[in-house]
């Protein structure tokens, strides 16, 4: 499976965070995993996991500061996620 099949399950459900829940960090360090093996940069994951929140969310403001939650969570998992 791909990495980019893997990035649906990190959310939990349509409106959560990134990996804001163990079970969800877990499936998040497996995504970022696999997508480090395929060759993947952290921006292209970035780009990936972002677009997933503009399904549900229509404010641009909040879209905003969900986004950089985000991006915050996956530089913490990003780091870490080679050791997994």
């Amino acid at each position: 499976m791909a990495w980019t099949d893997l990035v649906s399950g990190c959310f939990g459900f349509g409106t959560a965070p990134f990996a804001s829940n163990r079970p969800d960090e877990d499936v998040a360090k497996g995504a970022i995993a696999a997508a480090q093996a395929e060759g993947a940069t952290k921006a292209e994951f970035a780009q990936m996991i972002a677009m997933y929140p503009r399904k549900y969310i229509k404010s641009d403001q909040l879209l905003r500061e969900r986004i950089r939650e985000d991006a915050a969570r996956l530089d913490k998992l990003w780091k870490v996620s080679p050791a997994y």
